[in-house]
């Protein structure tokens, strides 16, 4: 089993948790993910690896509660364990080589957009990470960003803190000022992601975005998580998470999305249901 041995809320909808998974801890790399269940009866849920630490042997996730699977997980307290954590899956970033890069990371995607920045910059490159919130409320990982970054430009829809506006709008003020970045790491909702290679394009710069849709079995199996990436059909859990930000299909993956935010809110109200009842 696999025992919490930390949890941190970031803001009012997302948590750090830390897990100890020492076999898992010994292997994983940045990009690659993992597959929890919070109890015998949950629903499988990949979450991308945050964090790890090999000497202690943990790995960190950080997760936005937002249906009935992460309630459940998010229900559980320090010293209790999730009954399943499977990993790493998928295939890490490959970062060799780079000397100069982008991270662009929106909303609770910056925890898959950190470690990313954080193998950059251990490996001795140089890291730009542009970072996009709706509101200072709602802004993790501050710190963790500029421990690791050359530079760090945190936007905020509402203005609230840092700079007002989109991570587009900053990922190409530095491409105009003459910034020449080997490649861009995109890593955040969909929309976000698809903008941010609209943007790379004209310019000719290598974007790299990380996909995360529905996933069940983590093999390539079921066929939950395909994408069509430059006119083939690619299986996120075994072909990716990364993909050519210029070549997948975003229209198709957004509204593939979408087909399942019904099932999700009654997912959610159903989780709800079932705390309450077992608080009172």
């Amino acid at each position: 089993m696999f025992r919490i041995v930390c949890k941190e809320s970031l803001n009012s909808s997302v948590t750090k948790m830390v897990i100890e998974a020492p076999l898992i801890a010994a292997k994983a790399r940045a990009g690659q993910f993992i597959i929890f269940r919070a109890k015998e009866d949950s629903e499988r849920v990949p979450l991308t690896i945050a964090d790890y630490d090999r000497e202690n042997g943990t790995v960190t996730v950080i997760y936005q509660i937002v249906g009935g699977a992460t309630m459940e997980l998010d229900s559980l307290r320090v010293g209790e364990e999730l009954h399943d954590f499977v990993g790493p899956l998928g295939t890490p970033t490959k970062l060799d080589g780079l000397k100069k890069a982008a991270v662009v990371g929106g909303g609770v995607g910056c925890a898959i957009a950190y470690p990313i920045a954080k193998a950059l910059h251990e490996q001795g490159c140089e890291v730009h990470s542009i970072v996009g919130f709706r509101n200072r409320e709602l802004l993790i990982l501050e710190d963790e960003f500029r421990a690791v970054s050359d530079e760090l430009h945190i936007m905020t829809d509402d203005g609230s803190y840092g700079t007002q506006g989109l991570v587009t709008k900053a990922l190409e003020e530095l491409i105009l000022q003459g910034h020449r970045y080997d490649e861009v790491f995109a890593i955040g909702p969909l929309v976000m992601m698809k903008f941010v290679a609209a943007t790379t394009k004209p310019y000719g710069v290598k974007t790299t975005v990380s996909m995360n849709p529905i996933m069940i079995d983590g093999t390539g199996m079921c066929g939950g998580c395909r994408l069509t990436v430059g006119g083939e059909t690619k299986f996120a859990c075994v072909d990716g998470p990364d993909f050519d930000g210029h070549l997948v299909d975003f229209d198709e993956a957004i509204q593939r999305a979408s087909i399942y935010r019904e099932a999700e809110a009654t997912q959610r109200e159903a989780a709800c249901r079932l705390m309450d009842k077992e608080a009172e």
